[in-house]
């Protein structure tokens, strides 16, 4: 028996972009509420003064369509903890900021407009001690659940169309968010404040059939104001952002009964410039996925996955690999429970050529409830 994919979905998937919190995607007509607890921990064996740094989340969120109109909340409960060499532990136990989305349908699907609001309700004003702890998880290399605990109060307008074309779907979407003032830690001489500027994004995706598999490929470019900071209004430096690409493409290929999944993304920041000097943080990072989901039962899907990441920064390189599986249990016609786990190897080369080695695993179990 093959499985059929969804025409368009991947478009609009593609579409959504990568913010805000993550929660499995829902399809459902009514109200629905998710809860859930993602767990990382990486150790290192040849890293000055830290061997080990691990994180675990509890999302919650809720999604309540209200006929053409959309509205969805979410925030997280995070607790980081780095473990140092001589076996001392710092802990960050906070909030993040709280996301909330609403999104508006017109005609037949053809045009989305959504906004969306971050609210500061995370960590602000951190000492310097939680502050390296939130630094030391934020490279995406690394693939904690939670990269920063704040950003400050910021609004996000957008809006999205899908024009069908044959067997094809081409989508643009466009996007604004401004930025609200914010501190993000504070340390022996006072609060330092930031000043984000302005974040514009346009995207770009294409999906339709090839035979029975389904290609999906999306391109995004994010420009940046400049960023202002420092200990007072008057006293202040200036930070400009280099604009941000974002290529990706996903196939689904049903195989007898199951259906294989392969993604790929390669995301590419080049480097900013602060108060008239250039900042050596252009990145490179591309990641790829290969699962499988095999029906066990009519209530049972098992899905085993691989997965890597490759970083090329403007120093050094590292690269991660892991292998996992996870389930997709539908317990009753309201209830979909989705644990999986998964086990990594990476390394990081400085540019000296040092190495070092890490190993850990990943953990998440969610609970999605219709209503």
């Amino acid at each position: 028996m093959s499985r059929t994919i969804p025409r368009g979905l991947s478009t609009a998937v593609l579409l959504c972009g990568l913010g805000g919190v993550a929660y499995p995607q829902s399809t459902a007509p009514g109200p629905e509420g998710f809860l859930g607890v993602e767990a990382r921990t990486l150790s290192f064996e040849r890293v000055a003064g830290v061997t080990r740094l691990s994180q675990i989340a509890t999302p919650v969120g809720v999604v309540v369509p209200l006929g053409r109109f959309t509205l969805d909340i979410g925030t997280s409960w995070v607790t980081t903890r780095m473990t140092r060499a001589d076996g001392a532990r710092n802990d960050v136990d906070a909030f993040t900021d709280s996301q909330v989305r609403g999104s508006y349908v017109f005609g037949r699907d053809a045009v989305v407009a959504t906004i969306l609001l971050n609210l500061p309700t995370g960590l602000e004003q951190a000492s310097v001690s939680d502050y390296l702890v939130v630094g030391a998880v934020s490279p995406s290399l690394l693939g904690f659940p939670v990269a920063a605990y704040a950003s400050g109060f910021s609004v996000t307008s957008g809006v999205a169309a899908a024009i069908p074309a044959g067997d094809w779907s081409i989508g643009l979407a466009g996007s604004l968010r401004v930025n609200g003032r914010f501190t993000p830690y504070t340390d022996a001489t006072g609060p330092v404040i930031y000043q984000p500027g302005i974040e514009g994004r346009v995207r770009g995706a294409l999906d339709g059939l090839i035979g029975s598999s389904r290609l999906s490929l999306g391109f995004s470019y994010s420009t940046f104001g400049d960023d202002h900071f420092g200990k007072t209004t008057a006293v202040r430096g200036e930070y400009s952002p280099g604009p941000r690409w974002l290529g990706e493409a996903a196939l689904l290929a049903p195989i007898g009964g199951s259906m294989l999944s392969v993604s790929l993304w390669h995301f590419r920041r080049s480097a900013g410039d602060t108060t008239g000097g250039s900042v050596r943080n252009r990145e490179n990072l591309g990641a790829a996925e290969l699962g499988l989901s095999i029906p066990m039962s009519r209530s049972v899907l098992f899905e085993p996955a691989f997965t890597g990441r490759i970083s090329r920064p403007q120093a050094g390189k590292g690269r991660i690999a892991g292998v996992g599986a996870g389930f997709r249990i539908l317990v009753s016609d309201a209830i979909i429970f989705l644990p999986s786990a998964r086990y990594d190897r990476g390394v990081i080369e400085a540019e000296s050529g040092a190495r070092q080695d890490m190993s850990g695993g990943f953990f998440s179990g969610f609970i999605r409830v219709s209503f």
